[in-house]
């Protein structure tokens, strides 16, 4: 009995684009394999996938044996959510060239991107030790070593991986150093809960984020309950906070979100507000003056301190040297500085409201509101 083998329409005209066009033919001294690798590369570095993935492919269509041009265009694959086309690049670039300690790098950094994978650290940290068996010290494989430790969210060991990279100076150095820096905030700062340890991988974080890592990390409802008075229930006086107390009506744009349920808790304590039409935006990513604000409304309403809300307006001189002592949050943006929870640039003074918080940031703020606090759990 035969057996035939039924492949997707999608994956058939895949190959017969990739691995069974004729080998197309260079059209200029600068139409080669390696310089469109090296575009490629630049356009990886740089987030443009699309254009790093038809630059990868222009490499190995001008030669079908060119082991880091199939590597690198499994990557922008993968990047472009084409896992299973980018495992097979990434594959046969091991496999046409196994002896260069690159293709293995990428190998590992394919499956960094595809980390929602089955076993996919082991598959990694396989990769990289067999770079780095090839070449002992190679830069790339120590650098996505502690990627693959952070992303697995061993963040002590991804530290150490980064500052290793760091002393060696080379090309990964100053990207080591700032990776290195974004670790020894989230070790500092100790996530205690699976939502802490999650949100601290991202670069930005939204409204929704917040929400979860106030009400999980912080704790935001036992800090109410303690900081309320002794004698009666807990009845938290600020600016909008009664208000936001009654609230009872879930946003139309938080109904059925995964977040409901945490940010229904945080808009019922007055920590955070809608908007003049009712919704919470919970996708709009959090900025530096957002979370000063949203710290003075927990500040406010721990310490019953009503006078918080305009305490800094107007002084002369601002302590910052972009924001107007006039602005409307210009209180809690001074309130944040002085107590040491959010700091302006030591060298230029800048407090830059509209930055956006990395998740890192955001719990290391977390601890600093606490020990304001003087709160631990």
């Amino acid at each position: 009995m035969r057996i035939r083998m039924i492949l997707p329409l999608s994956l058939v005209f895949s190959l017969a684009l990739i691995g069974c066009a004729p080998q197309a033919t260079s059209q200029s001294d600068l139409d080669t394999p390696e310089y469109h690798y090296r575009l490629g590369v630049r356009n990886l570095d740089s987030g443009d996938y699309q254009t790093a993935s038809g630059a990868f492919r222009r490499s190995v269509n001008l030669d079908r044996k060119f082991a880091l041009g199939w590597s690198g265009l499994g990557i922008a694959q993968a990047f472009l959510g084409n896992f299973e086309e980018g495992e097979r690049s990434v594959d046969k670039g091991v496999s046409l060239d196994g002896k260069d300690p690159l293709t293995h790098v990428y190998r590992a950094r394919f499956w960094i991107v595809n980390r929602g994978a089955r076993g996919w650290f082991d598959k990694a940290e396989k990769s990289l030790e067999k770079s780095l068996k090839l070449d002992p010290g190679n830069e790339a494989a120590e650098f996505y070593l502690g990627e693959a430790n952070f992303f697995a969210m061993d963040f002590d060991q991804a530290a150490r991986q980064f500052g290793k990279v760091v002393a060696l100076n080379g090309d990964y150095s100053d990207r080591a150093d700032k990776r290195w820096a974004v670790a020894q905030k989230v070790v500092r700062a100790r996530p205690g809960t699976d939502a802490g340890r999650k949100i601290a991988l991202k670069s930005e974080i939204s409204r929704a984020d917040l929400a979860v890592l106030f009400a999980e990390e912080l704790q935001l409802t036992k800090i109410m309950e303690r900081t309320a008075a002794p004698s009666g229930p807990a009845v938290f006086q600020a600016p909008g906070a009664v208000a936001a107390a009654s609230q009872t009506v879930v946003p139309a744009d938080v109904a059925g979100s995964w977040a409901e349920t945490w940010i229904m808790e945080v808009l019922k304590l007055g920590v955070f507000e809608v908007d003049p039409s009712g919704n919470f935006a919970p996708g709009v990513m959090v900025t530096r003056v957002d979370y000063a604000m949203a710290v003075l409304r927990i500040l406010a309403i721990a310490t019953k301190d009503d006078g918080l809300d305009t305490r800094y307006l107007g002084e002369s001189p601002s302590r910052f040297s972009d924001v107007p002592s006039s602005h409307f949050a210009y209180s809690a943006m001074a309130l944040c500085a002085e107590r040491g929870i959010m700091k302006a640039d030591l060298m230029t003074g800048r407090f830059n409201p509209a930055e956006r918080v990395g998740g890192a940031d955001a719990l290391l703020i977390i601890r600093e509101i606490q020990n304001s606090l003087r709160i631990t759990f």
